[in-house]
């Protein structure tokens, strides 16, 4: 495949590739707010790699730059690279360690992908667009030439999402949930509850890696999750409900006035094991924090890939052990031990309601770097 013009980089982009926040609109309270659509592309490198392979892939995310203003009313994205591109491609150390299973009560598959492009926006037809021009060569309105990217990469899997007010109502009709239409209207998510505040969200610069090759990029986390929330709807009553997603203590009169920040009780963990014989998903993992902040940034959203309900848990942190370190926090696996009617899947967060299928890691390189990181050469084609 000949080599792609790079074309000019546009001004003013930041150097972070995942500086998405500043980007985002806020809600009443400051909050920001999701781009509405999301869609993970996942792809191999090819045999017969060369450096100039590096140009076919930055000359075409150039293209989408100038294309689309830098934003979900434009188009945000990522990209970023597993562990088997640089063990078994480039022959080297991996930056980030091969994804493992994370409690005992998951079997997912663990992905091995070399490739991972987050591409996120307010437009859904916009995202199927850019896909289609990546994947199949296929022209892109106000683009110039080509943007294929299957030269050098080979394409394995796509996965498709949403998340934002009344969304996930209007997919709630497949399998997972129940009949009945149980989505609150102007949810967005399924589960009903508000997710992204604030103060829940580690900042940007605390999950950017500080020195070393990857100075300015970050890892990731991506995992896929079937929901089941039959029982989530059916069977639990509204304050149980609240009592799982957040905390054993709060009430459904306390979910309206939560602003910035969801009320985890995390400092009264032992009294809702004892006392309530139920803990809260939010007051298991804000025991992971660090000086008291969250240590991942989440950008998940919600799916009906394969005509199930599901989440694309997407989580942004400076080393993958902040991520292990959070998931463990919400197994909560001490709690059974003080009070017998808590299992792992029993009264314990929102951990019964989610089927892990597939878990992958990834680097996310500073924008300068994300086309073949550390392949030998790639400077001579990406001035």
């Amino acid at each position: 495949m000949p080599e792609q013009p790079l074309g000019p980089e546009p001004a003013g982009l930041p150097a972070r590739q995942f500086a998405w926040d500043r980007t985002l609109s806020r809600d009443s309270f400051g909050n920001p707010v999701a781009p509405l659509y999301d869609r993970l592309l996942f792809l191999d490198v090819r045999p017969g790699l060369t450096a100039a392979s590096a140009a076919t892939l930055e000359a075409a995310l150039r293209t989408l730059e100038r294309t689309f203003a830098w934003g979900p009313d434009g188009l945000l994205f990522t990209v970023g690279w597993g562990p088997h591109y640089f063990k078994d491609v480039l022959k080297t150390a991996s930056p980030v360690p091969e994804p493992r299973v994370l409690s005992t009560f998951e079997s997912p598959e663990l992905d091995r992908y070399d490739v991972c492009i987050h591409l996120a926006c307010d437009d859904a037809s916009r995202l199927a667009a850019v896909d289609a021009a990546l994947l199949r060569g296929r022209p892109l309105a106000g683009a110039t030439g080509s943007l294929r990217i299957t030269g050098p990469l080979r394409w394995r899997e796509t996965r498709t999402g949403f998340v934002g007010a009344g969304l996930p109502a209007r997919h709630q009709g497949v399998a997972g949930i129940p009949a009945g239409r149980p989505v609150p209207v102007d949810s967005p998510l399924f589960m009903g509850f508000k997710s992204g505040l604030l103060k829940n969200q580690a900042s940007e610069d605390s999950v950017a890696i500080a020195d070393g090759p990857f100075a300015g990029g970050t890892t990731m986390h991506v995992s896929y999750m079937h929901l089941n929330l039959e029982f989530w709807y059916d069977r639990n009553t509204e304050r149980q409900r609240v009592q799982e997603m957040y905390a054993a203590q709060l009430t459904p009169a306390g979910v309206p006035k939560i602003t910035t920040e969801s009320p985890n009780h995390a400092d009264k963990l032992e009294q809702a094991i004892i006392d309530y014989g139920v803990v809260g998903h939010s007051q298991t993992a804000a025991r992971a924090r660090r000086h008291g902040k969250p240590i991942i940034l989440r950008r998940d959203f919600n799916t009906v890939n394969g005509g199930h309900a599901g989440l694309h848990f997407v989580s942004l942190q400076r080393s993958i052990e902040d991520f292990v370190a959070t998931r463990t926090a919400m197994n909560a696996a001490h709690a059974e031990f003080q009070n017998p009617v808590i299992t792992n899947t029993s009264n314990n967060g929102i951990n019964s309601y989610m089927a892990v299928l597939r878990r992958a890691n990834y680097i996310v390189p500073s924008r300068r770097q994300r086309s073949f990181p550390l392949l030998s050469g790639r400077g001579r084609h990406l001035p």
